[in-house]
């Protein structure tokens, strides 16, 4: 089998993935180095980097990555890998959200730009590409800087032994665990499989079930919700389709066992 080439080295999912991944046929580098490779000894491309000025600003070719990384993979037909995110879909889109969806609104920035990038993949690589669309991502990561959903919560609760939600305490989100997508796209790149795949639980748990949990496992805290986020709202999407590809399914009790234990790792830093 080729190597698996990832770009996007010092990237949070990057090191998740690496670090949980039964597959170990990868060569890791960082952006600044895609003109120094040579593509054809690889299979696939997975691409972790992401520019974060296309997280808030409007699209502009010159941000983008994967347009560059995109040609490279065509000129050398290997399996694109873009991780895409559940913005793409609109709160006007039918819960629960299906791949097949034509007409997708994304409400921000960050949602219009991967939609923009997805488009671009398509028309680009053809059948050679493969995008995962992602729920919220749990995972550990003790930080005071951290923006994700995870890392606020964790870091507050560290910090203030409370954790807050700037958002309604009857929101529902749909949760995906690191163990989930590692199994999820080591089975994808072994079964050289492509398409477009919602990866979550597909399962509505509320943000207070997950901080109890959390909360639990570090063994105090309290947890506060205020509505200040006027264009939060729930969300779920479905994973029928990858779960008939993967046979891979992520329980609800999985996840709250999975926050009981990031608590508890939390609790020995």
């Amino acid at each position: 089998m080729k190597k698996i080439l990832l770009v996007g080295k010092k990237s949070k999912l990057c090191r998740i993935y690496v670090n949980k991944s039964k597959i170990n046929n990868f060569d890791m580098i960082s952006h600044h180095e895609i003109k120094k490779i040579d593509y054809s000894k690889y299979s696939h491309l997975i691409n972790f980097a992401f520019n974060p000025k296309l997280s808030r600003q409007t699209y502009k070719v010159s941000m983008d990555i994967d347009k560059i990384l995109s040609l490279k993979a065509k000129e050398n037909k290997l399996i694109y890998v873009f991780f895409s995110t559940r913005y793409i879909y609109s709160k006007l889109n039918s819960l629960a959200a299906k791949e097949s969806i034509k007409k997708n609104k994304p409400e921000n920035n960050y949602g219009k730009n991967k939609l923009k990038i997805e488009n671009h993949l398509k028309r680009t690589l053809g059948n050679n590409l493969l995008i995962l669309r992602l729920g919220t991502f749990l995972f550990f990561n003790l930080t005071s800087k951290g923006k994700l959903f995870s890392e606020k919560m964790l870091y507050n609760l560290f910090k203030n032994k409370r954790i807050f939600f700037d958002f309604s305490k009857n929101i529902y989100k749909d949760f995906l665990t690191d163990d989930h997508f590692v199994k999820n796209l080591d089975f994808l790149i072994n079964k050289k499989i492509t398409g477009v795949y919602n990866l979550s639980s597909g399962i509505p748990i509320y943000s207070e079930e997950v901080a109890l949990s959390v909360i639990k496992g570090f063994g105090k805290g309290i947890i506060t919700f205020k509505n200040l986020n006027p264009k939060a709202h729930s969300f779920i999407m479905s994973n029928k389709k990858l779960n008939a590809k993967t046979k891979i399914s992520l329980k609800k009790q999985k996840i709250l066992n999975y926050c009981l234990q990031m608590g508890k790792k939390l609790k020995d830093e």
